[in-house]
This record gives C-alpha cells, structure tokens and sequence, in this order.
C-alpha cells in the first residue's frame, strides 16, 4: 500500500509537469500565432459535459463536487471554434478550482447565452480559491526556484478565448472564483 501511494504520488507530479509543458509551449504557440485553429461546428452542451466527464475520469477526489449546468435552451447552439482548445480552457479553469481548494470546494460548470454571446463558465467555491489577483500578465518563463509562473493556466484560457475573437474575465469575490470565457455572436447559431 505504502509503494502504490508513493506511485500514485509520482505518476500525479509527473502528469502535473507534463500538463506544464505543454501549457508553456501552446503559450508560446499562441503568442507567436504559430498555433493553427481547426475550427469545426460543434455543440458547447456536449463539450462542457465531455470536460467534466474527463475531470471525474482522471481521479476528481470526494472533496471537490462537481455540476454541469446547461439549460434547455442552450442543448441546440452550436459555435464554429476549435473543440480542442476550448475543451483545454475549460478544463485549466476547472482544475485551476481543484489546484487552490486543496481542502476541497464546490465546482459548477456551465454554458450560458448572454447578450448574443456564448459563455462558458467555471464556478468554483468553498476554499480560498485563485489569489486576488487582476488575470496574470504574461509569464516570462519559470521562477527562480524552478516553478511555473503563477497565473500559467489561465494565461492559457485568455490566449485561447482571444483566438477565438473572444475574451476572458475572472471575478473573485472571498471564496468563491468565477473564470468566464465569452465569444462572439457571429459564431453561434442557436
């Protein structure tokens, strides 16, 4: 038991350097335009439920509770963007929940339309959440002691909410932190 826990200890730091790689390198893609959009249609109500499928697969522990939001309304509209970034934006603001609630806390995710905007949202409450912080300023590689850049995933989220000619926003109020990924009308069809 003692060896599976040490294994279970390293296999989750070395799958958190690799989700840092590549974080820092689509950084980089993104910055430079070097990352090319494969945009498709697609239905946000099934991106956001496959997200939180995928956040529950990968060993959400019983301290964090997970909901999916999607109202009836919303089952039909489609976006032409690319399914993989945003699905990569969504699940940063969802681990980023798991990441600084150590002691556990309440996630929600859910999709909203807003003004003839598609929104996708992550809530998450019940411990400390993000610091109080404006969204981060780009990273400039790693800190002195070897560490990622505060902020590196969300960095991300805004990157991927601008190639998709829309925008990110985060309101903290205590405990509770909210990461809004808004896009334009022009690219729902509802």
């Amino acid at each position: 038991p003692a060896r599976r826990e040490q294994a279970a200890i390293i296999r989750r730091q070395s799958q958190t350097i690799r989700d840092l790689v590549n974080d820092l390198n689509l950084t980089m893609r993104l910055d430079y335009e070097m990352q090319p959009l494969r945009r498709a249609r697609l239905r946000p109500a099934a991106l956001v439920r496959q997200a939180a499928a995928d956040l529950i697969n990968g060993g959400l522990e019983d301290r964090y509770s997970l909901e999916v939001d999607v109202p009836p309304e919303a089952e039909e509209v489609t976006l032409l963007a690319d399914e993989g970034l945003l699905k990569r934006a969504l699940m940063n603001l969802m681990n980023n929940g798991v990441r600084h609630n150590p002691d556990g806390c309440a996630i929600t995710v859910r999709l909203a339309l807003q003004r003839a905007e598609g929104v996708l949202e992550v809530d998450s409450a019940g411990g400390p959440g993000a610091p109080d912080a404006p969204p981060p300023a780009p990273p400039s590689g790693l800190n002195e002691d070897g560490s990622a850049p505060h902020g590196t995933g969300l960095k991300l989220v805004e990157q991927i909410a601008r190639a998709h000619g829309g925008r990110f926003e985060i309101v903290q109020n205590g405990a509770h932190f909210r990461g809004r990924i808004l896009l334009p009308a022009g690219q729902a069809q509802i």
